[in-house]
């Protein structure tokens, strides 16, 4: 009976951790405080290239199309640190599937997108670039 129990109580308590969010989704101020940590990781700005002119997180490179995408990952090892961003969080969770799909390990999402990095009084680099 008490290894039954104990069967149940990790079969409950592995259901309940798939509604936890992702360790890879993370919100602005810890995504913020990963790229400081990872000085050398890649910063991938997959919004549209229109607003990566105009502002985007510092050394950011963007990835605007997912032939972009595949083409840069060809060159990456798959232990390399990666950090991806949109405005909304609408379009990383696609880029961290793809990523995911190739072997990438380490991948943050930026929770909340650019609206919440800036909510939160964030850096950002405004100088505006030729379109």
């Amino acid at each position: 009976m008490l290894k039954l129990s104990i069967i149940f109580s990790f079969l409950l308590l592995s259901v309940l951790r798939l509604d936890v969010q992702s360790p890879r989704r993370v919100s602005p101020k810890l995504f913020y405080s990963l790229t400081q940590k990872h000085p050398k990781a890649m910063i991938f700005d997959v919004r549209p290239s229109e607003k990566y002119a105009q502002y985007r997180i510092e050394g950011a490179i963007p990835l605007p199309e997912k032939k972009q995408l595949l083409d840069v990952a060809k060159e990456l090892p798959r232990t390399d640190t990666i950090f991806i961003y949109c405005e909304f969080e609408s379009r990383t969770g696609r880029v961290g599937e793809i990523l995911d799909s190739l072997g990438f390990k380490t991948v943050y999402e930026l929770k909340g997108g650019l609206i919440s990095w800036r909510r939160n009084g964030l850096p950002l680099d405004n100088t505006q670039l030729k379109k």
